[in-house]
């Protein structure tokens, strides 16, 4: 298996190589803006097409951390499978830069932009696109389908132990780490709840679940003490009386962190999942 950068440059006169659509290639650090964490890794398959699903990952850490490289061994894994594989950073909470929402949701739409206007160089699908996240990844991937994805770029979600009501008391009140995630919550809206609901509503992806939302894969252990399963749970029940193909996949005894989790039962649902509704 061969692993390529993005900086392989031809000898005279310089000029950047196109991937080979017969490879396996990783591109690091491919930016979609003007900040240094707007970046992205990008893992595209060997045999690849116009027709090839692309799987988005965006991570978790509470808004104020976390990394596009947590994923790098499952990135791998999809890759093999045949999925072009993007795992993206997108601009923190608790920064000098005061970066609140929406700047992550903007990150995210400018980095499918630059997905979609990359996908005759990298010879991919450029409408086939599923979001996965993680944690706060999740309830960034889920805001975005439901609120953001009004021409339906992205086609499927799927949702690991992510928040979907912001306003939830259970939520709000449960910690991780020794932090809070009413902390967390107040830090990425830029004020706490009793100064202004209506952002806190605005921004918990519940509330744009329609008859028009894209189907959606939840994944959450039931002993979460961060993020609580019935926060799946309720999302699952909307989009289920919506009509909305949805799924639900309870890990029993598993916490927030999924440590104990068998991916070996999961991740073939996942495949099977992105394979059905990112068309």
């Amino acid at each position: 298996m061969l692993f390529i950068t993005i900086g392989i440059y031809s000898c005279d006169p310089p000029k950047l190589v196109a991937p080979l659509a017969n490879e396996d290639i990783i591109l690091n650090d491919v930016s979609f803006g003007t900040d240094p964490a707007q970046k992205m890794d990008v893992y595209l398959p060997k045999n690849r097409s116009i027709n090839t699903k692309v799987i988005i990952y965006i991570h978790g850490g509470g808004w104020f951390q976390g990394d596009k490289g947590e994923i790098k061994e499952g990135a791998v894994y999809f890759q093999q499978q045949g999925f072009v594989f993007i795992s993206l950073n997108y601009r923190l909470t608790r920064t000098a830069q005061h970066n609140i929402h929406p700047a992550q949701v903007q990150d995210i739409e400018s980095a499918i932009n630059l997905i979609i206007a990359k996908k005759t160089e990298w010879d991919i699908s450029g409408g086939k696109l599923a979001f996965w996240g993680g944690s706060a990844g999740s309830h960034l991937s889920l805001l975005y389908a439901y609120k953001y994805n009004n021409d339906k770029k992205i086609k499927a979600v799927i949702s690991t132990s992510g928040p979907t009501d912001l306003t939830d008391t259970a939520l709000i009140n449960s910690s991780i780490g020794g932090q809070s995630i009413g902390d967390m919550i107040t830090d990425y809206i830029g004020e706490p709840l009793s100064a202004n609901p209506q952002a806190w509503k605005d921004a918990s992806p519940i509330n744009y679940i329609s008859a028009a939302s894209v189907p959606t894969m939840f994944i959450h252990g039931t002993a979460d003490s961060a993020v609580p399963y019935a926060q799946s749970v309720a999302a699952f029940q909307k989009l289920q009386a919506a009509g909305v193909p949805s799924f639900l996949e309870p890990l029993p005894n598993i916490g927030h962190s999924l440590q104990g989790i068998n991916w070996a039962d999961i991740l073939p649902k996942v495949i099977n999942f992105v394979n059905t509704y990112s068309q």
